[in-house]
Order: C-alpha cells, then structure tokens, then sequence
C-alpha cells in the first residue's frame, strides 16, 4: 500500500500543476469530505485545508527550487487533504459509498478505480470542456489507513500533460522536506 500511497501522491500533486482559467468559477470543483471523517470518527494525522492564499504560501515554499512550479502551484484554487492512520476496524464504508454516490449524482466522473485485496483507490473529476476543475481522491486500506483530498480550480490537462512529459515538473522537488513541512504545518512531529 505505501507504494501505491506514493504513487498516488506523486499524481495528486501533479495534478495541482496547473493554472486556472477563471477564479470566478474556482469553487466548482470543491467538494466537502468532512462526512467522511466525520464516519471515522478520528483526528486525521495530517489536515490540511488551504485556500488561495495558502496555496500562495505553498508556492513560495517550492519556488526556491522549482521557480516554475511555484508560479503554477500559486493559481490552484484550493486543497484539501486528510491522512488517517491506525484506523483499526472503523467500518466507514457505507460513508465512501454515499460520498461516491453524491459525487456521480453532482456529475463528477469516476476516472480511476483500483481494488487490490483490502485497498481501494478512487479518484472522481469534475470537468468542462477545456479543464478539470475538481478532483477527489480516496484511498483506503481496511484496518490500517485512509487517504482523502480534494484538489479545486481549473487545472488544464495540457500544462499537466506537459510538464510530466518534460520530466522536468519534480526534477528539483525535494519531496521529503516538503513532507516535513506538511508535518510541521499539521502538527505532526515525525
């Protein structure tokens, strides 16, 4: 599961490497996941809630490295991101199966399902013509932990596209300090 955490992750944030087209419609892709943790009924290890703003300051933490990047990260709209760990026999399933059902019924599209024994990864867009303007990912594994987030702005697929065809979108990236920084922000001394 940690490889497919990881993998996931690495497409999360690329994901955020795009830039809007409009502010005025940056909330269409949001969507509230606090139901779900509200069915676990545990504190998340990490919680991260940011809108623009934190976006921004997200982006001038990257920007030393990766002055592109930065300049993409700070058009992302917002993100909202939960990690449970030691979730032990929690049975939320009934809440993701609901989530899935509002998220379908709003239009979203389930875009990825995987079922590997006891993980499920999920990932649902909202898109227009030209961009995604939401996406949900979540990730679970029974007994042990769950990964929920919600990504929010227009986020052009070409620029995506385009910068992990480079190979050049996390060439410079030092994801482990970005890591602790997330831990730091969270409140999670590991």
């Amino acid at each position: 599961m940690k490889d497919i955490r990881f993998a996931l992750a690495i497409m999360l944030f690329t994901f955020v490497l795009a830039s809007p087209a409009s502010s005025q419609e940056a909330d269409i892709g949001r969507f509230d996941l606090s139901p779900i943790a509200d069915a676990i009924g545990q504190t998340p290890k990490v919680n991260l809630n940011f809108g623009p703003a934190m976006m921004a300051g997200f982006a001038e933490t990257i920007a030393p490295s990766s002055p592109e990047l930065g300049d993409v990260i700070r058009s992302v709209a917002g993100l909202r991101l939960m990690v449970f760990e030691d979730i032990g026999d929690v049975d939320f399933s009934g809440r993701i199966a609901e989530t899935a059902a509002d998220l379908e019924r709003a239009g979203w599209t389930a875009a990825v399902e995987v079922r590997e024994n006891d993980a499920h990864v999920d990932i649902y867009l909202n898109e227009s013509q030209q961009f995604v303007q939401g996406l949900v990912l979540m990730v679970t594994e029974r007994g042990s932990e769950a990964v929920f987030a919600n990504i929010f702005g227009d986020l052009d697929p070409v620029v995506i596209g385009k910068m992990i065809g480079s190979g050049e979108a996390l060439k410079n990236l030092d994801l482990g300090a970005l890591s602790q920084q997330f831990g730091a922000i969270s409140g999670d001394d590991s």
